[in-house]
């Protein structure tokens, strides 16, 4: 017969190796800071965004990106860029320091030089660390398409805060 006391302990080291969930975030409302390589040339090779969220129900967040894109001159053309305005979803369910997230954007290439204005969606998918309450980190990989050029792997790193 097992000891009971075993079966305590065992039962206090299962509970702590699950997943607990992270202190609830009392904020609402979201600013991110992300870097971004995709598989593609042109104004989004390289981008900077800035995104801006609101929590809605559950555990989706309402979120508005402005990116700041850039391509380095090469042969036969030069430098190029474009500001890609977005409004999108994202979910990011509270399981404990180790969130998933899936976001989808959609919105318009607005060319500073070099190419057409064009629609553009982006569809990804990654993992944020809640390092301390209302500061987090995160890593994605998705895909971004462009009208007239298709769709190209994109992936970012960023920082997000809470507040």
């Amino acid at each position: 017969m097992t000891n009971p006391h075993h079966l305590v302990l065992l039962l206090a080291a299962a509970s702590m190796a699950l997943p607990c969930r992270a202190a609830a975030l009392t904020a609402n409302r979201s600013l991110a800071l992300e870097t971004a390589l995709a598989a593609r040339s042109g104004p989004e090779a390289a981008a900077v965004t800035l995104a801006a969220g609101c929590w809605l129900e559950g555990e989706v967040e309402a979120v508005a990106r402005l990116t700041l894109g850039a391509a380095p001159a090469s042969t036969g053309r030069g430098a190029t860029g474009a500001v890609t305005p977005e409004a999108g979803l994202r979910w990011a369910p509270d399981e404990g320091h180790w969130r998933p997230t899936l976001a989808l954007a959609l919105g318009v290439r607005l060319p500073v030089a070099g190419r057409a204005t064009a629609p553009t969606a982006l569809l990804q998918g990654g993992l944020e660390w809640l390092v301390e309450p209302g500061w987090a980190l995160g890593a994605t990989a998705g895909v971004r398409w462009l009208a007239g050029e298709g769709a190209a792997g994109e992936a970012a790193l960023g920082v997000r805060l809470y507040f």
